[in-house]
């Protein structure tokens, strides 16, 4: 029986070559000793549990092991099964290689992987959440990486997806395939408005997001998913966990108890679709193929 790392090796040599050096830009490949190694001798191990650094240095970030686990109990118990099934629809599946940019603990991708059969690379900044995505899904490849300055060559994806996460488009584009797609999930003004209502704060307007992707995608689309759902008793101190809306009120017991009578939240979030369209450069006197 292959363990993780051995898995996760397999599947960085059938992508190959798909990841370049964080260091130097070179190509990476998979070496014997199952490291990622570059022609200029930079190298990245792979972890016991089957992820890799692919960063120049170690980042700081704000959301803890704590948050990565309660989003994935709130995401394996079903709460976010729409969404799942329009994204699904939105993917080819077989033969298709689709990055999660800012993929967390990858609770998302994973659920998606259940739906349809294609290529997966989860990436984000934050370690502990690659850490514990690289020890649930074996199908799928976990990088600890710098989306700014993504470790990956140029048009490797037929699809990026981007949710509820921080974008670079510059980036996004160059990653993916000309005729490729992103997309992005952005809340909409009545998500997880029962948790807002409870914290106090006031509806979210998604706005400038949505007109900066369409500054980069002028003739993107749109699709919105938006229902209220049944928060099952045990989901509902994971739900208060899992967003910073609630960080402030963590050690609030009368906040906690509150939550626990919540018996429904809303999802309401809007899809946005880019098709990208890469400028061909020809040579002097060369004809278009």
């Amino acid at each position: 029986m292959q363990s993780k790392k051995e898995k996760r090796t397999a599947l960085m040599q059938e992508l190959s070559p798909i990841f370049r050096c964080p260091k130097c830009g070179e190509e990476l490949w998979v070496d014997e000793g199952a490291r990622l190694m570059c022609i200029q001798g930079h190298s990245f191990d792979l972890a016991r549990q089957g992820h890799v650094h692919l960063t120049k240095k170690p980042a700081a970030s704000n959301y803890s092991s704590e948050l990565f686990a309660a989003r994935r109990e709130v995401i394996e118990g079903g709460l976010y099964e729409k969404l799942h099934e329009a994204l699904g629809a939105l993917l080819n599946g077989e033969g298709e290689t689709v990055l999660d940019a800012g993929s967390g603990e990858g609770s998302h991708l994973a659920a998606l992987k259940k739906k349809k059969d294609f290529d997966g690379i989860g990436a984000d900044l934050a370690k502990a959440g690659i850490e514990m995505a690289a020890k649930g899904e074996d199908e799928l490849l976990w990088v600890v990486a710098d989306l700014a300055e993504a470790p990956f060559l140029d048009s490797s994806f037929e699809t990026v997806l981007n949710i509820f996460s921080p974008a670079n488009y510059e980036e996004f584009q160059r990653i993916t395939k000309n005729g490729g797609t992103v997309l992005k999930v952005v809340p909409e003004s009545r998500y997880l408005q029962e948790l807002r209502e409870l914290a106090g704060e006031a509806a979210y307007s998604n706005e400038e997001v949505v007109e900066g992707f369409y500054r980069q995608f002028p003739d993107a689309e749109s699709s919105k998913v938006s229902f209220t759902t049944a928060v099952p008793e045990h989901l509902r101190l994971s739900l208060l966990k899992m967003t910073p809306l609630t960080w402030k009120h963590s050690e609030d017991k009368d906040f906690q108890n509150k939550a626990r009578h919540m018996k429904e939240i809303t999802i309401d979030v809007l899809i946005l679709k880019g098709k990208v369209q890469k400028q061909h450069r020809f040579q002097s006197g060369a004809e278009p193929s």
